[in-house]
């Protein structure tokens, strides 16, 4: 048994006291001879030794009590070796250190990690020298370090820094206390060291007791006080409307007070666009919308930067923003339409859309001179005015859009209705049945009933709020083909006539959309094409037919493994490049493509490019926003996270005094605390002096 505070055992003279009074009672009065006491003589072999054994044993209890008090004040221990633990044989001490980014704040005793390495080497300083040690940290790669001697686990203690890699630290827990239970020492104690951040210990739920064995003793200490203050991007994401796309950032502040005066800042390849400046109150955040402008590039390097901000290690966000692909829309066109009284007005619209933006690529045919060679591969293909759809066409293009391609058919004025029936009959569809009005005649036969809402097509053109009526000049129709469409889900009428008559139908065919009008995109059947309703409609209608995705981002967050499916690539062909360094994934071929797959622990925020053939694909890498989040658990949340794990663990706290922690990291380096057994021992004492003072009987009559 050892102590902690030695110098206390000077209290042991306080012993002194019951034996001083224990003298002074039992001095002899002078002897007087007096008659009538004479009958007493025989209790002198009785009841004086009863009497003197009575005040030897309170004597006793009462200096025992006294020095278990004067011990219990010294903090006696028992050595690490006592009892269940090999007294005197060596032990393997690991120590965790949490180097997440968090732990960058400073308090007024210095930034957070060198309090943490100055508690190791504390801890370290402490043990004996033929002890072994083991270092590993919570975020990024494992050490990997073998057992190590004191000095050269100081050594190592000094290049742990943190970093702003992945939360490994469930992962890193098990692997530090592997090879701890793994060592031949019988002495084995865990240290971890962090400031209990809840990101960090966010996966210690997913702990159980079997990860650490009873045998190995768990000690948590909890370092930093000082309050959360910091800025960081939550969310980011990107949108496309209209055909204009914006980077969207939600910036949050995590702090305790408000943010002051900051700025974010919106680069596109390495150039400054837009800079915001901005103030949150504590717990709010702000939502931001930047316009990305049109580029011929596949990807787009943007970045988001705080600045204002004093933790720098989130202020910087990396969105790879994958731009649309092209689509390939064929437009077949009658011979008829060539020349006439009127003419098309759909290839003019879609002329001036491909002029105004690269998504969409035309390509105007005859139906004279398209084969089916020709329609396959296409994203979407306008059927505009064709009198006549030859039947190898027909099986060609529903076959195309059966594989996930688009159909608009607009009828000719003097159209073969049964060729266009054996189209619509191919798909199930629905039918044209017969025509009401007169063509060219320009004397209105029915009206365009308003459109309503629930289509994509409209909702794309129309931004109403809830409730809002739709206000648009509606054209009038003059000739237009009746349509039986097929009852079901498969069928949805887009507009209707007053009369009921669905003038434009969509159906779905396979993985693909079949959508046919009533009436053709020439003036002979309406007004439709003068009216400003007229271009938006069938803009939207080929774009949503085209089926071609909207810009979006690229992002990986770092903690979770890299995995992404390549359709076309081959097995050997792909390589990462993260800055300067060049990685072979694991890759794996599957139905889908090639998947690829890298655990990515030692990655830090920036730029990823993967690479395979002749193609490159751009990822912007960033932490996990709940890295940004500096709230702690207090001790009694960590008591009751680990609980739910472990057995054998303990939680010290060191914002108080530091002088005490470094006794009782001694103590739980050396042994464990008994001087409540003292304590405990020193009031049994003296309720056993107590009883024999009251019920110790010494005086009797003989």
């Amino acid at each position: 048994m050892s102590f902690l505070n030695p110098l206390f055992l000077i209290a042991l003279v306080s012993i002194g006291i019951p034996l001083l009074i224990y003298l002074l009672n039992i001095r002899k009065p002078k002897r007087v001879r007096f008659s009538t006491l004479a009958f007493f003589d025989s209790l002198k072999s009785t009841s004086l030794k009863k009497i003197k054994l009575k005040r030897l044993l309170l004597l006793a209890l009462r200096i025992l009590a006294v020095a278990a008090l004067a011990i219990a004040l010294a903090k006696p221990f028992l050595p690490s070796g006592f009892g269940g633990m090999a007294d005197g044989e060596p032990a393997v001490i690991g120590i965790m250190i949490d180097n997440s980014p968090g732990m960058e704040q400073i308090d007024r005793h210095g930034p957070y990690i060198e309090q943490a390495k100055d508690l190791a080497e504390e801890i370290i300083s402490l043990q004996d020298s033929d002890n072994q040690f083991i270092l590993n940290v919570s975020h990024g790669a494992s050490l990997n370090l073998p057992p190590l001697n004191k000095t050269a686990a100081a050594r190592e203690l000094g290049e742990i820094e943190t970093v702003n890699a992945g939360n490994h630290f469930v992962e890193n827990l098990r692997a530090i206390a592997g090879q701890i239970l793994n060592a031949p020492e019988p002495n084995k104690i865990l240290y971890v060291i962090t400031d209990g951040s809840e990101s960090s210990l966010a996966d210690f739920e997913n702990l159980t007791g079997d990860d650490l064995h009873n045998d190995l003793q768990l000690k948590f200490i909890r370092l930093g006080e000082a309050e959360p203050s910091n800025s960081g991007i939550q969310t980011a994401g990107v949108e496309s409307s209209d055909g204009e796309i914006h980077l969207t950032a939600t910036v949050q502040n995590y702090g305790t007070e408000p943010t002051g005066s900051q700025f974010l800042n919106f680069y596109l390849e390495d150039e400054l666009i837009v800079q915001q400046a901005y103030s949150i109150d504590a717990g709010g955040s702000r939502d931001f919308r930047f316009e990305v402008p049109e580029s011929d590039q596949r990807f787009l390097k943007a970045e988001l930067l705080i600045e204002g901000d004093e933790l720098t290690f989130d202020n910087r966000y990396y969105a790879a923003i994958q731009m649309p692909e092209q689509r390939q829309v064929l437009v077949i066109q009658g011979e008829e339409n060539q020349s006439g009284e009127f003419r098309s007005y759909l290839r003019p619209l879609l002329e001036a859309v491909a002029d105004q933006s690269d998504r969409l690529q035309f390509r105007f045919e005859p139906v004279g001179n398209v084969s089916p060679d020709q329609i396959e591969g296409m994203d979407a293909i306008v059927l505009d005015g064709v009198r006549s759809i030859p039947d190898f066409l027909s099986q060609s293009i529903i076959e195309n859009v059966q594989s996930g391609a688009g159909l608009l058919l607009l009828p000719a004025s003097d159209g073969r209705i049964e060729s266009y029936n054996r189209l619509l009959g191919i798909s199930n569809a629905g039918r044209y049945s017969n025509l009401a009005g007169s063509y060219g005649s320009f004397q209105s036969f029915d009206r365009l009933a308003p459109p309503r809402e629930g289509h994509p097509i409209l909702e794309a053109m129309f931004d109403m709020e809830e409730g809002e009526d739709l206000r648009v000049n509606l054209p009038e129709l003059f000739y237009y083909y009746r349509i039986n469409a097929v009852d079901g889900g498969a069928s949805t009428p887009i507009l209707t006539s007053r009369t009921g008559n669905v003038i434009l139908n969509e159906t779905t065919v396979g993985n693909g959309t079949l959508i046919y009008s009533a009436i053709g995109s020439d003036p002979g059947w309406s007004n439709f094409p003068i009216k400003p309703l007229f271009a938006p409609l069938f803009y939207r209608t080929v774009d949503y037919l085209a089926r071609g995705e909207g810009a979006q981002l690229n992002t990986h967050t770092l903690g979770q493994s890299f995995d992404l499916t390549l359709p076309g690539a081959s097995p050997g062909s792909v390589e990462l490049m993260l800055g300067d360094e060049s990685i072979i994934p694991e890759t794996r071929q599957t139905f889908s493509g090639l998947s690829v797959t890298y655990d990515g622990r030692e990655w830090t925020p920036g730029w990823l490019n993967i690479r395979h053939g002749d193609e490159e694909i751009v990822f912007g890498i960033n932490q996990d926003a709940m890295e940004s989040s500096l709230i702690s658990l207090d001790v009694t949340e960590l008591e009751e996270l680990l609980a739910t794990s472990f057995a054998n663990f303990s939680v010290q706290n060191i914002s108080g005094d530091r002088e005490l922690l470094m006794a009782e990291l001694e103590t739980a380096s050396l042994g464990r605390e008994i001087w409540h057994w003292f304590i405990i021992a020193a009031i049994f004492l003296l309720l056993m002096e107590s009883m024999v003072s009251r019920h110790y009987k010494a005086e009797s009559i003989a």
